[in-house]
């Protein structure tokens, strides 16, 4: 026990100082941890995975303050827990919205709105996917974590008006996106226009 808090301690002091084989270490102790607790709390393979990604940006962002740790294991538990509920909360988000594109579309089948779900959950996420790093980090911490410009832009290390000029050319290529390869594709631009501006 007492090796391995030695042995995390020694990799923390290396991190504090920017050593990215100390993260990779780190990154590779506690990245299925992450993972795990965030695809159990939000039953979302993407939402876990952005997770991951963001308690070792966090980690990464945070390193000089890293030698003051004294356990990290509860620091990285508390840094994923307060990413889960945003989240649980983008998780909410993507279901409202999906809902409401059912509602609009006037489907009463069961197997019909799994179908659609599954569908517009494909092509929103495909849509996601294919935008600029930039873009889409700046896009998913406005539209499903919910954070404000400012926050954004601090987060990001970016001006608020470059996070704006960010999320604005996103929403274009997800409508040029869903316009390409969509199915009643007019509908599904009205409801993004109304929920994203």
């Amino acid at each position: 026990m007492q090796d391995n808090m030695n042995t995390e301690r020694f990799f923390l002091e290396r991190l504090s100082e920017g050593d990215e084989l100390a993260f990779r270490y780190i990154f590779d102790r506690y990245h299925a941890f992450i993972y795990s607790f965030a695809r159990r709390m939000t039953d979302s393979d993407m939402i876990a995975k952005d997770i991951v990604q963001d308690v070792m940006i966090r980690l990464w962002v945070n390193r000089e303050n890293l030698a003051e740790v004294t356990n990290l294991g509860a620091y990285i538990n508390r840094i994923t827990r307060n990413l889960v509920l945003n989240g649980m909360k983008r998780k909410a988000y993507e279901t409202a919205f999906l809902d409401e594109l059912q509602q609009n579309a006037g489907y009463n089948n069961s197997t019909e709105e799994t179908a659609f779900r599954r569908e517009m959950e494909k092509l929103l996420h495909e849509a996601v996917e294919q935008l600029p790093p930039q873009q889409r980090q700046a896009y998913i911490l406005s539209r499903h974590t919910g954070l404000s410009h400012e926050e954004i832009a601090k987060r990001m290390f970016i001006s608020r008006e470059t996070v704006k000029k960010h999320v604005m050319a996103a929403l274009r290529s997800i409508r040029v996106y869903l316009e390409k390869n969509g199915n009643a594709i007019g509908l599904l631009l009205l409801i993004i226009a109304d929920i994203c501006l």
